[in-house]
């Protein structure tokens, strides 16, 4: 075997053309001639050139480089440490995601233990999801792997061959449940660990028999065969994780308590992550830092992760995700409690991505504030609205600055469930007293459901109550009346300068021409709008589990309707058509009008279904 002695620490880009490593082709004795330590690696090297660099090269360096790639340079050393931007640094602290179960919340305490990091953070979101996972049960994942390619099932098998034939790592603390697959396991062991050793001059076991083993071993081994044994190093590897709180005010406690060492909190979030459907490097991390066992295994076993494998099919969450109805209240109570000024509160696209999920203004305080203290059934109104004086001037506190607050509703809030005592919470109200961006959805019922429940509710909160400060409001699909909107403008006319509703603000009651041109006399009369945007619903035609045709007129008017010079007015025919299986078209067409009397008359004889039906 060629030996390769290095002569030189010198880098291959510093040797001259001459200059080349000795090779020796024998094993020659060199006499007085030592080999030189390893050289550096070339990164340290980069790494303390990267340290000498001025400060304002330094900058112009991180604009290239991702957050995670800055995070490391601080650890390089303390004067590189130094010269990165501290606005930089500051942003990727500032924004934290956390689990909300029992690790999310333990790493939210460990930044809030450190000072320097605790006044970074700005704003915190709440990822709703589990990121516990458990192993299906065998049946259930055998229907699965009987539907895999061939392709997928070859790598199966050869994975087996190459792994699970040479492997010994049965750990014995692990158990396997089902004794037929223990016994065979134990088999296995035994057969490699035991084979060819207790015989002395083959009196046990003659050569034919050991060769006929050996042909045995290398006929190809079923598909099923190579899952089952795949399944089982899964099994007896993996037990259950989750541990559920049982005292939710606990829970409650420790997030308030962190909550008090983030002086600068002013944002907070609420998402689900799918994270079956992140990409495989990142659901895997994920797993691996929530699932200490699977991480043990995967680091045992490096081959499994190498991609070919679909094992991350056989696994499910391990506990229920949070529900947004209980999530939303709480962390505002613990924001409350703590006496953070909140600026925003959002939602985003959770309500639409998974809309069974949903908040109740009816019930907006936290679960445990509806349980008495005495009896430990359900509190009376006297005890809740007690507990409710006690910590409303913590809301009043921490909501008093709130520049936007994102809600969706939940279905049962239309239904009137856990209505026994408000129709809308005090809390809630004190939360957007003085709130100046509102914006807010409902979860839409079922089909049953919306045959049932024809009235549609006046308006998102009482229309008499006045927000001090709101200057814009979005409705999505909310299921109000066009009479309870204009009520609601009228008393808050002096603030309110933009107003957008979607196409299921108003629910599916149709619209007459005469109603819609009195609601614009009146808003551009009586109010001081700078923007509106409003689908009005004018056509339905409704089959029940088959499909469904909308008609919708539009309007867009931005800018000052009494200066018509410096203001647009867009008027929008549209046509959707969704089928039973939830497949939309739309179709659309728009008109512009340089005054308010031309639009009034556009809208009064156009015929929007008329219109699409010719076409």
């Amino acid at each position: 075997m060629a030996q390769v002695l290095t002569t030189t620490t010198l880098w291959p880009h510093q040797m001259a053309p001459h200059h080349q490593p000795h090779y020796f082709t024998s094993p020659l004795p060199l006499v007085g001639l030592q080999p030189h330590p390893p050289a550096p690696a070339p990164p340290s090297v980069s790494f303390s050139l990267l340290s000498a660099l001025p400060a304002d090269i330094i900058y112009e360096i991180t604009d290239y480089l991702s957050n995670t790639e800055v995070l490391k340079l601080q650890l390089v050393s303390r004067g590189l440490r130094r010269k990165l931007p501290i606005q930089r640094l500051n942003s990727i602290h500032s924004h934290k995601t956390y689990f909300l179960c029992q690790d999310g919340i333990r790493k939210l305490e460990r930044i809030a233990r450190i000072p320097r990091l605790a006044k970074r953070v700005t704003h915190i979101t709440f990822d709703l999801e589990s990121p516990y996972v458990g192993l299906l049960k065998r049946y259930w994942c055998i229907s699965t792997a009987m539907g895999y390619p061939q392709e997928t099932r070859a790598r199966m098998q050869r994975w087996y061959h190459n792994h699970m034939r040479r492997s010994l790592t049965l750990p014995s603390a692990r158990r396997i449940k089902d004794k037929s697959l223990r016994a065979s396991a134990l088999k296995r062991i035994l057969k490699r660990m035991f084979t060819g050793h207790g015989e002395e001059g083959g009196s046990l076991r003659t050569k034919n028999r050991e060769e006929e083993e050996e042909a045995e071993e290398e006929e190809p081994t079923k598909y099923e065969d190579a899952f089952h044994e795949i399944f089982t190093l899964f099994e007896v590897h993996l037990t259950s994780l989750y541990l559920k709180w049982q005292d939710k005010a606990e829970i409650l406690e420790r997030i308030t308590s962190a909550f008090r060492s983030l002086p600068n909190l002013q944002i907070l979030e609420f998402k689900r992550t799918d994270i079956t459907k992140e990409d495989p490097s990142v659901m895997l991390k994920i797993w691996r830092e929530y699932n200490p066992e699977l991480a043990w295994l995967l680091k045992k076993n490096p081959e499994i992760e190498d991609g070919d494998l679909p094992w991350t099919d056989w696994f499910s969450r391990e506990a229920l995700h949070s529900h947004l109805w209980e999530a939303y209240p709480s962390i505002l109570f613990c924001a409350a409690q703590a006496k953070r000024r909140i600026k925003e509160v959002r939602v985003g696209t959770l309500s639409t991505e998974y809309p069974k999920s949903g908040a109740m203004i009816s019930f907006f305080e936290p679960y445990h504030a509806r349980i008495s203290d005495t009896t430990g059934r359900q509190a009376t109104e006297t005890e809740l609205n007690s507990w409710i004086e006690r910590h409303a001037e913590g809301y009043r506190y921490t909501f008093s600055g709130l520049r936007r607050l994102e809600l969706c509703l939940d279905e049962k809030e239309r239904e009137g469930y856990h209505r026994e005592y408000f129709e809308v919470s005090p809390l809630f109200m004190e939360t957007i007293r003085t709130v100046e961006d509102l914006v807010v959805w409902k979860v839409q019922g079922s089909e049953v459901r919306r045959e049932e429940n024809t009235t549609p509710k006046e308006f998102v909160v009482p229309t008499t109550m006045k927000l001090e400060k709101l200057r814009r409001i979005e409705l999505g699909k909310v299921g109000i009346t066009l009479r309870g909107l204009k009520a609601f403008l009228l008393t808050n006319k002096e603030t309110v300068k933009e107003v957008v509703c979607g196409e299921g603000t108003f629910g599916h009651n149709v619209m007459e021409k005469e109603e819609i041109l009195d609601f614009l006399e009146q808003t551009r009369d009586n109010m001081g709008l700078e923007n509106i945007e409003v689908d009005f619903l004018v056509g339905n035609q409704y089959r029940r589990l088959i499909d469904e045709k909308k008609y919708f007129l539009s309007v867009r008017i931005h800018g000052n309707w009494r200066d018509q010079a410096f203001c647009g007015f867009d008027i929008g025919l549209k046509y959707r058509f969704t089928t039973i299986s939830g497949e939309d078209t739309v179709q659309s067409h728009w008109v512009r009008k340089h005054s308010y009397e031309e639009f009034v008359k556009f809208i009064a004889v156009t015929d929007v279904q008329e219109h699409f039906e010719i076409r």
